[in-house]
């Protein structure tokens, strides 16, 4: 988060040298039980993590960090040996302290001198407590899966995972909706539950993409990471969406004959994004498999367009899953797959149902969703 560039003014060019040394931000506290262990304060740019200072702590556990930035910018606190980094917003002039201890370091900490510093920690407590109850599924799931009907318990894993995760995207749009002009909100639109698990889509929940974009970026426009946000709207254009005609597609079977999606028209057509190398897709894919053979004599049929690098990974995972009954097309180009551009996939899965005319009227049914849906249209 599932990232930004910094713009300097030069702020210091107005003032003495002797009053330099106040433009910028401070960062300082104590960190319990770090004795001898380095502290990295770290800058997050677009595509990397950019370490700007690095101190070592002695059995005080006392640090300073002095950096400058003209607008807000997200910054990180990594320690040595500890699992993740404590994320704060900083501006010029602010003073920040941050006191934490070696052992929960990213969990247990408090920060004052930063209101949005206070409200990304808050953000990513509840975060944390989705990820706990996600956690505690999962190992009832290891320890009944032997014990019983393991379609009715997965069935029961996946609604209480799905309140789980409907639980905090609605907490996410309370948060954004209230903090609207804090950069805190752009950390909240880019939450991931995993890789190809996002929160918030960019085109299903675009509007509260737009409105975060367009407050912060009107009070922030030289902030790096105010910034990403409106360039990562304006390079992802909407993809197609509910009542468009779907896109054609055209591209070789693993036998290498085209099929292009337009020569399914007359069915009901689930147009889904996938790789073999994708566990999130892997995942779903027996819940396809169950509805495909479910609703097949009905006339609903599936399209899947393969994101994978190789023939035989991509050949491998159509076996290994028991996809074989459906079409099947890739041009093996991994992120830079045509069809994922043309309809603007940046995460996968992702899935869109088109109807006999060839028009989209859903997108990313995933888990109960697709059979849902399906119900609907085939009254079964």
């Amino acid at each position: 988060m599932k990232k930004l560039i910094l713009v300097l003014i030069p702020f210091l060019a107005l003032f003495s040298c002797k009053n330099a040394e106040k433009d910028g931000f401070t960062v300082s506290g104590t960190i319990k039980n770090a004795d001898g262990k380095k502290l990295i304060l770290n800058k997050f740019l677009p595509s990397s993590t950019l370490p700007l200072d690095t101190v070592t702590l002695n059995k005080d556990g006392e640090y300073e960090f002095r950096e400058n930035t003209a607008a807000p910018e997200l910054f990180g606190l990594q320690l040595e040996g500890a699992n993740g980094q404590i994320i704060f917003v900083a501006d010029s002039l602010s003073n920040i302290t941050i006191k934490a201890d070696t052992a929960n370091f990213r969990i247990d900490y408090t920060v004052s001198g930063s209101e949005d510093s206070k409200l990304l920690q808050e953000l990513y407590n509840n975060l944390d407590k989705a990820f706990e109850s996600l956690d505690s599924l999962n190992k009832i799931y290891l320890s009944e899966k032997g014990s019983g009907n393991l379609d009715s318990l997965v069935k029961s894993i996946n609604e209480a995972s799905q309140k789980v995760f409907d639980k905090h995207k609605e907490y996410s749009k309370e948060f954004i909706n209230k903090h609207t002009d804090s950069p805190a909100s752009i950390i909240a639109l880019y939450q991931q539950f995993g890789r190809g698990m996002s929160v918030f889509d960019i085109n299903a929940d675009r509007e509260l993409f737009v409105k975060v974009d367009n407050v912060l970026y009107e009070k922030y426009p030289n902030s790096s990471f105010v910034k990403g946000l409106h360039d990562y709207l304006k390079n992802n254009p909407p993809m197609p969406s509910v009542g468009n005609t779907a896109p054609d597609i055209d591209l070789p079977s693993p036998d290498g004959k085209n099929i292009k999606l337009s020569s399914l028209r007359g069915n009901y057509v689930l147009l889904d994004f996938w790789a073999a190398w994708c566990r999130p897709c892997r995942a779903e894919n027996p819940t396809v498999v169950k509805n495909y053979n479910k609703y097949k004599k009905s006339g609903f049929t599936i399209y899947q367009v393969s994101l994978d690098k190789t023939k035989e990974d991509w050949v491998k995972a159509i076996e290994t899953d028991g996809l074989e009954d459906w079409y099947h097309v890739s041009d093996l180009k991994y992120w830079d797959c045509e069809p994922a551009k043309l309809y603007g996939v940046r995460s996968i899965p992702s899935n869109f149902l088109i109807d006999p005319d060839g028009k989209i009227i859903a997108t990313n049914l995933r888990g109960p969703a697709l059979e849902q849906k399906l119900t609907e249209i085939f009254g079964y």
